[in-house]
């Protein structure tokens, strides 16, 4: 969203005046069809708005914040079957794959989850997870909120890794602030 805000400037200072009016919903009725399509079906839409289907986001790549992933780890078997569709030799572990590998995907070498009306997630190593969750808890603009708050937070930005349930509960505990501040029970 940041790196959508900063375009949205940039355009904003190539005018020399611009004004902003709110409209309301009830007199917006492509706005009003628009916060409604992710929910429901937009046939009836057709005649009175213009609906186009995004391939690419409207942001460059190099302005989009990237992690590093490591070498090896439970993904790497996904990662092999999507990139060049090599399967293990063991039929159980062939078929948990398979099985796997409807809710990833790969773009350029990089792996992603797809996610239920949401934006895909990149996979993020153990490493990096726990960085992650440090930065978005305690860091610049961190509200210090519990697990779940600090996750969804992480999953808004389009991260993901296993287990992110219990290494946020347990990283969140590690924080002093946290600990000192806490209602007493």
């Amino acid at each position: 969203m940041a790196s959508y805000l900063m375009q949205a400037k940039d355009l904003i200072r190539q005018f020399s005046s611009f004004n902003i009016v709110h409209i309301k919903r009830s007199e917006n009725k492509s706005a009003d069809a628009l916060s409604k399509l992710a929910s429901t079906n937009f046939e009836h839409f057709a005649k009175d708005i213009r609906i186009e289907v995004l391939d690419h986001p409207s942001v460059p790549q190099n302005q989009v914040s990237i992690i590093q992933t490591g070498i090896e780890s439970w993904m790497s078997p996904i990662k092999a079957y999507l990139s060049s569709r090599i399967l293990p030799i063991e039929k159980a572990e062939t078929r948990k794959i398979k099985h796997k590998d409807l809710n990833y995907q790969m773009n350029d070498g990089v792996l992603y989850r797809r996610s239920f009306l949401g934006p895909l997630l990149r996979y993020v190593d153990a490493e990096d997870a726990n960085s992650l969750i440090r930065n978005v808890h305690e860091g610049i603009c961190g509200v210090h909120a519990g697990p779940r708050m600090t996750l969804t937070k992480i999953m808004n930005a389009g991260h993901y890794w296993s287990g992110m349930n219990l290494d946020a509960v347990q990283e969140i505990k590690k924080c002093d602030s946290c600990q000192r501040h806490a209602p007493n029970t």
